[in-house]
């Protein structure tokens, strides 16, 4: 028995895939035995920390925080397998990724619930569903600027704090 379980650990570890990293910025050193890869989700962007929305006229909310309140909701409160795909790396080094909850695909789900812009033409047609249902920041009095767009105005206030 203790054989079999050693050939189908050994086994199930040489299905993983080789990842190659491009350089160092890809990886952030926790402590002395520990590094975490940085991903991106393929195909979305969103509003970054700080990135202002009016909900309705006159209130004005984080609207990065909402979107990353609505990416930890899919982790802490929905259970079930979790399948990350790489893709590629992009220009700042991150790993780009499909990640899968229970077969369902993060990004498009982000995009469909208003909270993330399609990044490349994939999940458009999701964003303009989204806009028509008025779901997530497309219900908002004024909704968030492109995050390519904010990021572009506000380059040296986001590049501080990266």
């Amino acid at each position: 028995m203790k054989i079999l379980l050693l050939f189908l650990s050994f086994s199930v570890f040489a299905q993983l895939p080789e990842i190659k990293v491009p350089n160092e910025k890809a990886l952030y050193i926790i402590d002395g035995d520990s590094v975490s890869l940085k991903m991106r989700i393929y195909g979305i962007d969103t509003p970054e920390k700080k990135q202002k929305c009016q909900e309705i006229k006159g209130v004005f909310v984080d609207c990065g925080i909402l979107a990353k309140k609505a990416l930890a909701y899919v982790f802490d409160k929905v259970h079930g397998e979790i399948t990350i795909t790489p893709i590629a790396f992009g220009h700042y080094g991150r790993m780009l990724v499909k990640i899968y909850r229970n077969g369902i695909d993060i990004g498009k789900s982000m995009v469909k619930a208003g909270v993330a812009f399609a990044y490349g033409s994939e999940y458009k047609v999701y964003e303009q569903e989204a806009q028509k249902e008025k779901a997530g920041f497309w219900g908002y009095y004024q909704t968030p600027q492109k995050p390519k767009l904010w990021r572009k105005k506000n380059k040296r206030k986001y590049n501080s704090k990266r």
